[in-house]
C-alpha cells in the first residue's frame, strides 16, 4: 500500500525516516512515538482501548482494521 502524502509529510515533519518497505501501520506507530504518544496503532491494545475519534485521531482506522478470527 502506498503511503499517503499527508502522512509522509507529517512523518518528515516529526523527524521520522521512511524506509522503502515501511507499511502505513508501522509509520503511524513511529509518528505516535515521535509525537510523545504510545505507539499502539493496530496493536493488541485496540481490543480494550477506551479511545474514541474525539480523543485519538487514529481510533477509527485502528479499530476498524481486520482482527484475526481467533481473537474475536
Amino acid at each position: 500500500m502506498k503511503i499517503p502524502a499527508e502522512l509522509s509529510i507529517r512523518a518528515i515533519t516529526n523527524g521520522v525516516f521512511i524506509t522503502k518497505n515501511m507499511t502505513v501501520t508501522r509509520l503511524v506507530r513511529h509518528i505516535q512515538d515521535a509525537e510523545g504518544g504510545t505507539p499502539c496503532f493496530r496493536t493488541d491494545v485496540r481490543d480494550s482501548c477506551p479511545e474514541t475519534s474525539d480523543t485519538c485521531e487514529w481510533a477509527d482506522e485502528c479499530k476498524d482494521a481486520l482482527i484475526a478470527q481467533w481473537k474475536r
